[in-house]
């Protein structure tokens, strides 16, 4: 019987390995060293610990801006790599598999693939670690403490990864013994997950021997009560959606939980940021934020937005993902016509299409205009959201090519111009803006910014959703035009709302423009739909193409990908809610159990 089942039964055995250790502690025992070694000499303590921070994603160029499945699987882009026949393009085409998960599988582990090993492996270290460290031999009860807070911590952040990616999964406390008999293993539901990562990170915010911010730059790369506020936020968040909640009414609960971290989180120092000290290369302080790359880390930092960040080196971004004018290797994940569509008209402050209904047709050809807002059809890119172009290049955008602003021109014959067989050119008539620089390809080092996996402006708005859906309209809607003022809103045009629907689709709304390019946009369109229904709003992906005529320039909208006779993206359908579980574990799991756990329709 194999031995795999999903690195719950990988054991440790008798004689363990500690040859890897992350840079998170400074100790790296060498040899090969009993548990009982192990846990007896206070120099290993920690060295084993440190093993668990392995799996934490490196994000940014080996992940993210390498290829972005996230972004890509929802309706915010489009992915140019669909001349490669890779990454998202299979799941465009509907040929992702249990054997081949495009999540897992594609890049293996040379760009930071293969998570649900690493994130499996990991728990089991912190399992094993957890069980051990009351009896450990440590240099300090602080340690022991702060250790098991951690622990905690990231251990939650795992299953947390795990439950939004698959979905139900067993809830495993401590590591299983080598005869341990596997046949009773259940899967525990996708709520009894995400409330067993709430109660994790309400532990470890119970330390105090844990900080709230890391300030000592030898730290930066340990945990925090902030980050497990933050992890507890989402999930409780999470664990009410109509996906997970298995029909039970969960915001009055989420609303509480998420109300407690919103509040310790501002009692202990963070906030939005919202300086804005680049007026001329950045339209406000969101877009100047997302350059920052410090993780909000430091006794008094300018970011104090920022309360888990990554720390890996990264590709300049303009190399990864970036403009024909800025010899780019790839165009990356360019913004759908849907992403653009969301960002709202800056002086009425009202959508340019109806929240409701924004579309009168399926294919998103026929937009269904909000009466008032001020858009105009032949201008379409005056007047909008500063996020807007914080985010999205467009035809007429600049850019910096070194220390010269180039005009970026993506209409037919313009220096940016659509193709669609080459993956250094846009497939929706836009480029990413989001995390660019303007001094990175002037040379200088690290200018991009580095990626945020929690700020604060994502707790604001999960407090605001839960508040909406437990019924305190009037909090949720003053959280959310918190966020649109640091974007540039006047509050003479604070977003108002009758009802709970119509404060719910503002809510979401926000959400698809705040959090664009950060991978929410994926999780949340999955979380709030049933499990047996499709995502209608992804089936179609589009556009808008620039034409010129002499001194004459029209817009026009068209379907990416597809000649209009069928959907753009496969991977709308309910089966897409959840990645595949690898097809060796569930051969293992339902030898053993005789129970089903492969996910819906794989």
């Amino acid at each position: 019987m194999r031995k795999k089942l999903l690195y719950i039964c990988v054991t440790v055995a008798l004689l363990l390995p500690l040859g890897s250790c992350s840079d998170v502690m400074d100790v790296t025992p060498d040899g090969r060293l009993t548990m009982e070694e192990v846990f007896s000499n206070p120099d290993y303590v920690p060295a084993y610990f440190s093993t668990a921070f392995d799996a934490i994603p490196f994000k940014m160029s080996w992940y993210y801006w390498f290829d972005n499945l996230p972004s890509a699987l929802s309706d915010e882009s489009w992915s140019c790599d669909d001349v490669e026949g890779t990454g998202a393009i299979n799941a465009y085409k509907g040929q992702g598999s249990a054997r081949e998960n495009i999540f897992e599988t594609m890049y293996n582990d040379q760009f930071d693939y293969g998570y649900w090993n690493k994130y499996w492996k990991s728990i089991r270290i912190l399992n094993v670690f957890l069980k051990n460290l009351p009896t450990a031999s440590v240099d300090s009860e602080n340690n022991r403490s702060r250790w098991g807070a951690e622990a905690r911590v990231l251990r939650a952040f795992y299953y947390l990864q795990l439950v939004k990616w698959y979905g139900a999964l067993p809830i495993i406390k401590e590591p299983f013994p080598d005869d341990a008999d596997y046949s009773t293993l259940k899967k525990n539901t996708a709520v009894e997950c995400l409330k067993f990562v709430v109660e994790d990170c309400e532990e470890a915010m119970k330390c105090e021997e844990l900080p709230w911010r890391i300030t000592n730059s030898e730290e930066f790369r340990r945990l925090s009560r902030g980050i497990a506020a933050a992890i507890c936020s989402q999930a409780a968040l999470y664990a009410a959606s109509p996906l997970y909640n298995n029909g039970e009414n969960l915001w009055d609960w989420a609303y509480e939980k998420n109300k407690i971290c919103f509040q310790k989180l501002k009692e202990n120092g963070y906030e939005l940021y919202t300086q804005h000290l680049y007026p001329e290369e950045y339209s406000c302080s969101y877009g100047e934020y997302f350059v920052q790359n410090g993780g909000g880390n430091g006794a008094n930092p300018v970011d104090k937005e920022t309360i888990w960040g990554s720390l890996k080196d990264n590709h300049p971004m303009w190399w990864v993902w970036g403009l024909p004018i800025q010899s780019n290797y790839r165009a990356g994940c360019v913004p759908s016509q849907e992403l653009v569509d969301a960002y709202d008209m800056l002086e009425t402050g009202k959508p340019v299409l109806d929240l409701e209904k924004p579309y009168l047709d399926e294919t998103h050809l026929q937009p269904n205009y909000t009466e008032g807002s001020g858009y105009n059809p032949a201008r379409p890119y005056e007047g909008r959201d500063p996020r807007f172009y914080a985010t999205v290049i467009y035809n007429g955008a600049y850019i910096y090519v070194g220390n010269t602003k180039s005009v970026v021109q993506t209409y037919n014959g313009g220096n940016c111009e659509l193709r669609d067989n080459d993956r250094r050119y846009t497939r929706t008539g836009y480029y990413l803006n989001k995390y660019r620089n303007w001094q990175a390809f002037s040379g200088m080092p690290g200018a991009d910014g580095k990626w945020k996996f929690y700020r604060m402006g994502e707790v604001y708005l999960n407090l605001a959703e839960a508040a909406i859906e437990a019924g305190h309209i009037d909090e949720g809607l003053a959280l959310i035009n918190d966020i649109r003022h640091r974007a540039g809103f006047d509050p003479s045009v604070d977003v108002t709302a009758t009802t709970q629907n119509e404060a719910r689709l503002l809510l979401r709304h926000e959400r698809q423009v705040e959090f664009a390019f950060e991978e929410h946009r994926f999780f949340d369109t999955r979380r709030w739909t049933k499990n047996e229904d499709d995502m209608e709003n992804e089936k179609f992906c589009t556009g808008m193409r620039a034409k010129r005529s002499g001194l004459k320039l029209t817009y026009e909208r068209f379907i990416v990908g597809s000649d209009g006779s069928s959907p753009s993206k496969l991977s709308y359908k309910a089966k897409w809610h959840f990645l595949p579980i690898p097809i060796d574990d569930v051969s293992s799991l339902e030898d053993q159990t005789g129970d089903r756990w492969q996910n819906y329709g794989w």
